[in-house]
């Protein structure tokens, strides 16, 4: 363990070092909840009206005075941002945020805000895939043998000794090449979603697609926290389903297993028998997150929520392509092992 430790620290240390970058950012969203004028990112130039973007709060000070006296309702125009000047903000905007929010506005050129974060997350979500389809895979295998992880688990609990923490490690790792997992491979994934989930909460706050448009009426900057306060139940019906479609990918792989069981009419093991139910702990994880993440985009633009409920839906689809794989490997292992 500790050999593996080691081979991974470059990435670990890595993948802390992007986080850290991305919690340096500074935040596009001013108090009032709007978007900063001059940390629009726009294609093109584009004119929106005052109440729509925050003027009190942009560094620069001659946009303050430029439109300090608007109206409300007065137009102010936004001019298309280059490369080189997302770039001097940090690479962080100029690699990640500027891109991203270019997709959403060039996409929601040709229909709307919604099918740009819609088309955008597909494509971000399709990308993670094919660059970390082998950590996917052995994070969904680790999610499938959780019941004998736990039962390895509580085989040596509350045994101390050196003996004992050999065996357990050592059966562990049997499980994971048995499996073919690898399990720093979820780690992998984990810390390539934090960031990128980052990046694309500032270039949908950013994105003038997102600023001014819509999504079949629903003003994507409003929070799901406005939507309870004033009954808008189109805010509402986003989050609730954001929440529902997060724990659906979460359990995705529990409820695969156990469907592959029934086909394969694998008999409950006798530690499943005993009343003790051994995906509680992760159960609990999985809830505990999925609260947190609900807690979080309650006071996000409905635009994060939105990504969510996509993203939720999509790795869904990842999942039962995943399982799909692991079962057919699974039967040509065993038909190999036959003819062996």
């Amino acid at each position: 363990m500790a050999n593996l430790l080691k081979g991974k620290s470059k990435i670990l240390f890595l993948c802390l070092f992007i986080l850290l970058t991305c919690t340096a950012c500074s935040s596009p969203r001013a108090t009032d909840g709007k978007t900063k004028l001059d940390m629009i990112i726009a294609s093109e130039e584009v004119t929106v009206r005052k109440d729509q973007v925050n003027i009190s709060e942009i560094q620069d000070e001659d946009l303050k005075k430029e439109y300090k006296d608007y109206k409300d309702d007065e137009k102010i125009t936004i001019k298309p941002m280059t490369f080189g000047e997302a770039f001097n903000e940090g690479w962080f905007s100029g690699l990640i945020v500027w891109p991203l929010a270019q997709v959403i506005n060039r996409i929601a050129a040709f229909t709307d805000a919604g099918w740009g974060i819609i088309l955008t997350t597909v494509i971000i979500q399709g990308a993670v895939f094919l660059f970390t389809r082998k950590s996917q895979m052995s994070a969904q295998r680790m999610q499938e043998i959780q019941p004998e992880m736990q039962r390895i688990q509580d085989k040596y609990k509350g045994k101390t000794d050196d003996r004992s923490r050999m065996m357990l490690a050592q059966e562990t790792q049997k499980l994971y090449q048995k499996y073919d997992i690898h399990p720093f491979g979820s780690i992998l994934v984990m810390f390539i979603q934090l960031p990128l989930m980052m990046g694309v909460y500032y270039a949908m706050v950013r994105a003038s697609s997102v600023v001014y448009g819509t999504f079949m009426g629903i003003d994507l900057t409003q929070t799901p926290l406005y939507g309870f306060q004033n009954l808008q139940w189109a805010y509402i019906v986003i989050y609730i389903l954001m929440v529902i479609s997060s724990i659906a990918s979460m359990k995705m792989p529990q409820w695969l297993k156990k469907r592959q069981d029934k086909i394969d009419h694998v008999k409950t093991k006798d530690y499943l028998k005993s009343g003790k139910d051994p995906m509680s702990s992760m159960n609990m994880t999985m809830y505990f997150s999925t609260g947190f993440v609900a807690l979080l985009y309650i006071s996000w633009p409905i635009a994060m929520s939105f990504y969510w409920l996509v993203s939720s839906l999509t790795r869904v689809c990842f999942n039962v392509f995943m399982h799909a794989m692991i079962v057919k490997e699974a039967k040509e292992k065993k038909s190999k092992d036959i003819i062996r």
